[in-house]
């Protein structure tokens, strides 16, 4: 099994479309590895999907999942239809414009996440879990993800926010100016009966990953998420021969590292070369 050469963090996924690759192997990974444990806690895990399409007039709406088609029901059960209801005379539109899209109006955003939820007949959202992504943190998107996220926190349901990618803004490390500006951050909103706590979570590139607790509720224990293990399995999921050809030639991503850390980076990678020899 390939595993990073890394403790924590590999920064040289972060760029796409591999970032989008490993993206969607994380999030998997990460409520697969955690199912069991949450079911002894009476919840189930599951993975959902947020689609936004850009409307003509340049504003993002969602659309939900295209990927759902109707089910085709046979000619025959329209034509027995027409009958029973007797000969209807279908109106003829007085005008007909076709509409050819532009390419650039066809752009969508594919965002998906993990949402605890308590078993049973009424299966009510405990805690969300977003992996945030480049569109998260810059571009047109950002936006309405700000938007999202801020319904989340007004929400009774708990929150989690994991920020991998080095690039881009991200407004909830601005919450936290006492800690140290590291290059990915976990955040945390743990409900309470008139608000809410924030947790945060600063991680350095020679960090490890941490198991976070996730928090579900008074009634329950939160459930633990561990980013190492789901890091590791969606690394060897995601893994291409491009990613071992970035290592040779040792160009991390923008935005480019500090000094300190592109020094540590370096020694991760002529130690990896040696042990490959």
């Amino acid at each position: 099994m390939e595993s990073s050469p890394f403790p924590g963090m590999d920064p040289f996924l972060e760029i796409n479309p591999r970032w989008e690759v490993f993206h969607g192997w994380f999030i998997r990974e990460l409520a697969r590895q955690s199912m069991g444990r949450a079911r002894e806690l009476g919840c189930e895990v599951e993975v959902e999907r947020s689609v936004y399409g850009r409307e003509p007039t340049g504003e993002l709406v969602l659309l939900g999942e295209p990927d759902l088609v109707a089910e085709q029901r046979p000619q025959s059960e329209f034509s027995d239809w027409g009958q029973d209801r007797g000969k209807l005379v279908l109106a003829e539109p007085r005008a007909i414009h076709e509409v050819v899209l532009d390419p650039d109006q066809l752009e969508q955003y594919r965002q998906q996440y993990i949402v605890v939820r308590q078993a049973g007949d009424w299966p009510r959202a405990l805690a969300v879990v977003e992996l945030l992504s480049f569109a998260n943190k810059q571009g047109n998107y950002a936006p309405k993800y700000r938007e999202k996220r801020s319904r989340f926190l007004s929400s009774m349901t708990h929150f989690m926010e994991i920020d991998f990618l080095r690039a881009g803004e991200n407004p909830s490390r601005d919450l936290f100016p006492e800690l140290p500006r590291t290059p990915y951050f976990i955040f945390v909103a743990r409900k309470t009966g008139m608000g809410r706590n924030e947790e945060g979570y600063p991680l350095r590139l020679q960090d490890p990953l941490p198991v976070i607790g996730l928090p579900l509720g008074p009634d329950r224990p939160d459930l633990p998420l561990d980013l190492s293990a789901a890091f590791q399995s969606a690394y060897h999921l995601s893994h291409r021969p491009s990613l071992q050809r970035s290592y040779q030639e040792g160009r991390v991503p923008d935005p480019p590292l500090g000094a300190t850390d592109q020094a540590w980076l370096a020694q991760i990678l002529e130690s990896q070369a040696t042990r490959r020899k």
